[in-house]
């Protein structure tokens, strides 16, 4: 009886150390994540921040800072765009849609100081009014093929499906996340209900830490992609976003 009781003793313990090596390990992965970052914020004392208003609660706003501009790419604005719309558009009903998440990937022209987004890394969905990366290991996987491309993570995105554009004292809190890494990260907002043509969608905001204050970065876009012809380009590429074909030969089985 003994015996066994020892051996149980064991089994616990060994699982509890295998526990404690995995929490190591995560907070190693993080700590290396934030070390290599690109323009990494070492000087930043700001604290995290208590939340008590609902993610729809939009969170102040202060003037625009007209000095900056990033320039987006047609890659990342189809990425997000399509991202956003696989979980928000006409197929589903709209009390069925739901917020997706994303890293905005970057690079900065030293010169001139202007950020340029290159790509978008889908992350995850949630609810209605919500979402979060859950898994920090797909984390640490985009930031390793983010990093092979010679990008940085300078940002993040998610979507509002049909309740506008704004950041939300919600957001706020993940933004200082971001900011911590890198003083200049960007938030960008979508929602897939504003893609009818006449605008791509989506804005981008920076906060002010201090002033807990959002504010909107102007952008544009790198090439010639006119918004109008966003809603069609999504509708036509959605069976790929969803993993089908396109289109079948007529030869081919339905």
């Amino acid at each position: 009886m003994s015996f066994e009781n020892d051996s149980n003793k064991t089994s616990a313990e060994i699982d509890e150390l295998r526990k404690q090596i995995k929490k190591e390990l995560k907070s190693e992965l993080l700590e290396e994540i934030r070390r290599e970052l690109k323009y990494e914020e070492k000087s930043s004392s700001t604290e995290e921040l208590s939340l008590d208003l609902t993610p729809e609660t939009p969170a102040p706003i202060a003037p625009a800072k007209s000095d900056e501009t990033v320039f987006v790419s047609v890659t990342s604005i189809l990425k997000i765009a399509s991202h956003a719309y696989k979980y928000a558009n006409s197929s589903i009903p709209k009390d069925k849609w739901v917020e997706v998440i994303g890293l905005l990937a970057g690079a900065i022209d030293e010169p001139e100081k202007i950020l340029y987004l290159e790509d978008a890394y889908p992350m995850g969905h949630g609810t209605t009014v919500y979402a979060e990366i859950k898994d920090y290991k797909n984390y640490v996987r985009a930031y390793k093929d983010i990093r092979k491309k010679n990008l940085f993570i300078c940002g993040w995105y998610h979507s509002h499906p049909s309740y506008g554009l704004f950041m939300s004292v919600e957001d706020f809190g993940t933004q200082v996340r971001y900011q911590k890494l890198w003083n200049d990260s960007i938030a960008l907002v979508i929602d897939p209900y504003l893609i009818n043509g006449s605008t791509y969608g989506f804005k981008i905001f920076r906060a002010n830490l201090k002033s807990r204050e959002w504010y909107p970065i102007p952008f544009s876009v790198k090439g010639s992609f006119d918004p109008s012809l966003l809603p069609e380009l999504l509708s036509f590429i959605q069976p790929i976003v969803h993993g089908k074909s396109i289109y079948l030969e007529y030869d081919e089985d339905q």
